[in-house]
């Protein structure tokens, strides 16, 4: 065995970067993941490379980025994206291979390409897009109705951004001195965390249930930075949640996943405030419309009825005239017709009065008794008839007038009687009324409304 031809390992990976360097003899262009991030004290960068697919590693490689270098490339990196290169990135390299006995193969980084970071962004936006809209997400937060008056505002953003501060300064002191209830929910607004705190929060708010709306708040910055609210599990969170979502994310150039499936998408967080505010003034002006024409519609039908009211006076003294006018004609020809009666009735006493005379003569002095009382007795009614004819008339005169005067609509009413209108004309009669039917009751001392509910 030992007399075998053999080589050493020293000479063998002389081979391999013989090999390598012969085969590599310019820079590749390289996309990998970054899995690890380390900047030694002397300034080099020491980088962890992997390949996924599904969400597993399928191949792994270190790098390095000389100081001299990697001030260059971070420096330009951070200008272009706005974001520092770190952990977590899908970047595009240019690298020189070599292979070192001692320490095995290595990726020498002299370039990064930061264009590629941000299409590759953009790549995953759009799919995500692309799976909401297929799942009818897109459209489903700004479906859900926004209070009239949305005074009650849970905020998810962090306390300390400016944006919040923002928010909070211009909700708080608006010119039209509106007030609002907000309370914030503290939250990570950049980088990994995002999706799970915003997440987080929402189940919160919706648990509570006394919030009119959320408003999610994060003041401007770099595409990178607000690459966390491009998230698919954050834009269903959103779309499916059950209050209405505004977004006031960045700045108006930005639109992120958040604000595409949000209810009302605002450029900054001044400009949700803003909305907010506005949404309370345009119900402020629409109640006082709704009062100005109360008042003009109340004036237009007090104004009706009092023209109602005085023909239904005027009728009722009219045909009250007319009354007494026909009564007194009345009268006047009762009071005409008294003589006559009186002296056909006296002619007609006389007449059998002679012939009780000739019956006294014939019935001697028995008859005689009896038609003298009969006399006496019909002259004691002559006396009586006529006046008691005149009392008679006058207390049925008197008993019309009187009830004339009680069935006056306005003697009705002092008794505690109303007089029930619907549409302007008297109700006579319950069928004639239905629940939910508006009627006005005119009493003694005014008019009032009801509402026909049993």
């Amino acid at each position: 065995m030992s007399d075998l031809e053999h080589i050493s390992l020293s000479q063998l990976n002389g081979i391999i970067r013989e090999a390598i360097e012969m085969n590599f003899l310019d820079e590749i262009w390289l996309v990998a993941e970054i899995a690890e991030m380390r900047v030694a004290g002397a300034g080099h960068c020491y980088l962890d490379l992997v390949e996924r697919k599904s969400n597993k590693i399928v191949a792994r490689m270190r790098a390095n980025i000389w100081k001299f270098q990697y001030d260059r490339i971070a420096s330009s990196f951070f200008s272009v994206t706005g974001v520092p290169l770190q952990k977590g990135m899908k970047v595009l390299f240019s690298v020189s291979i070599s292979f070192h006995e001692q320490y095995g193969i290595s990726l020498v980084v002299k370039n990064i390409d930061p264009s590629y970071s941000l299409g590759d962004l953009e790549r995953k936006k759009k799919e995500i897009i692309k799976k909401l809209s297929n799942e009818g997400l897109m459209s489903l937060n700004s479906q859900i109705l926004l209070e009239l008056v949305p005074k009650k505002i849970a905020v998810i953003s962090s306390e300390t951004a400016a944006g919040y501060g923002d928010f909070i300064n211009q909700i708080n002191n608006n010119s039209q001195g509106f007030l609002f209830e907000t309370q914030i929910f503290q939250s990570v607004m950049q980088g990994e965390a995002v999706e799970q705190s915003v997440i987080g929060n929402i189940d919160k708010i919706e648990a509570e249930g006394v919030f009119d709306c959320i408003v999610i708040i994060r003041g401007g910055g770099a595409s990178l930075d607000l690459a966390g609210f491009d998230n698919y599990e954050l834009g269903k969170k959103i779309a499916q949640c059950s209050l209405p979502v505004l977004t006031g994310i960045g700045h108006e150039r930005d639109e992120t996943i958040a604000d595409m499936v949000s209810h009302t998408k605002l450029k900054t967080p001044t400009a949700a405030a803003e909305f907010l505010i506005e949404k309370m003034q345009s119900f402020e002006d629409y109640y006082l419309g709704l009062k100005e024409a109360l008042v003009y519609f109340t004036r237009e039908r007090v104004n009706k009825n009092k023209a109602l009211l005085r023909n239904l006076s005027h009728e009722t003294k009219s045909g009250t005239q007319k009354i007494l006018e026909q009564n007194r004609i009345e009268l006047t020809r009762i009071k005409s017709q008294l003589p006559l009666l009186k002296q056909n009735f006296i002619w007609s006493k006389k007449k059998a009065l002679k012939q009780s005379i000739n019956t006294i003569r014939d019935s001697k002095d028995a008859l005689f008794a009896i038609q003298k009382r009969t006399l006496m007795q019909a002259e004691s009614i002559l006396k009586i008839i006529p006046t008691q004819i005149i009392n008679k008339q006058k207390s049925e005169l008197k008993l019309f007038t009187k009830t004339i005067q009680l069935i006056h609509p306005e003697n009705v009413l002092k008794r505690g009687y109303a007089m029930v209108y619907k549409d302007n004309e008297v109700v006579t009669g319950k069928s004639n009324l239905k629940l939910g039917d508006e009627v006005q009751l005119k009493l003694r001392d005014g008019i009032v409304k009801s509402k026909i509910i049993e």
